[in-house]
């Protein structure tokens, strides 16, 4: 079966049932996991699926997902990631926190007798910290986009230029070593550059169906992550590569 072939196919059942296993389409095909492996990592860098541990899901319903639908995602996983990261926060630090439901999961998990100083562009995030008393709390403003939950353009980013960062809690559409840190949209990825170039260093913390796949705009490289939070159930393999780009691992 030709390569082309074989894409068309996992497109096809992908539209059909929104997923695909690799295991599964290995069998179907008569190739090994590695050519099925391969035919993804093409796939979803042509932004048209997602990978996850063991095959992929379609890119187009997850992209197209409101907050809310977000919102009630691996919403146990999230909680636990939350409680992991917060671990890495000093008093007395300054934080970018961008969008994102494991992000507002991270803003509710701050204790609140930590001195901080959060800037942020998710109005998710500033409603969880609105009533920390020792966060000094800084609202983003710009353009507000519904399903993003968050403001973006112009006047965002001159804000994002006017300030400086310990650590950015950068929020992840998608993570791979090669690709690095991606995203969606393109107005957020530009914010989320903008904050990547005024911190000190980056956190992120990210459930494994995020793990190995990309979407459409690169936000930074891996060499650029800090500390990389996940859950217990994340591929060695996956986790040695950030590694070796310089990730401290931390998990949930």
């Amino acid at each position: 079966m030709l390569t082309e072939e074989r894409h068309q196919l996992i497109r096809d059942q992908l539209a059909a049932d929104g997923r695909v296993l690799a295991g599964e389409l290995a069998s179907r095909f008569g190739v090994s996991e590695d050519t099925v492996r391969r035919d993804l990592r093409e796939l979803a860098k042509a932004g048209q699926l997602r990978r996850v541990y063991g095959g992929a899901v379609a890119s187009a319903p997850f992209a197209a997902a409101t907050l809310s639908q977000r919102s009630r995602h691996a919403v146990e996983e999230k909680t636990r990631l939350a409680k992991a990261a917060v671990g890495l926060l000093v008093a007395g630090q300054s934080l970018f926190i961008d969008g994102g439901t494991t992000n507002e999961a991270i803003a509710r998990a701050i204790p609140r007798d930590i001195q901080l100083t959060v800037a942020t562009n998710s109005l998710g995030v500033a409603s969880a910290l609105a009533d920390l008393p020792l966060v000094e709390l800084i609202v983003l403003g710009g353009r507000y986009v519904p399903d993003l939950g968050t403001c973006v353009g112009a006047d965002t980013l001159a804000a994002v230029a006017q300030l400086g960062a310990d650590l950015f809690f950068l929020g992840s559409c998608g993570l791979d070593v090669a690709r690095g840190v991606t995203a969606f949209d393109s107005a957020e990825a530009e914010v989320k550059r903008a904050m990547v170039k005024n911190s000190a260093g980056i956190v992120i913390a990210v459930t494994d169906d995020k793990l190995a796949t990309a979407a459409p705009y690169r936000v930074a490289g891996a060499d650029a992550i800090r500390h990389l939070v996940v859950e217990k159930t994340a591929p060695a393999a996956t986790l040695a590569d950030f590694q070796s780009q310089g990730a401290q691992i931390h998990f949930a």
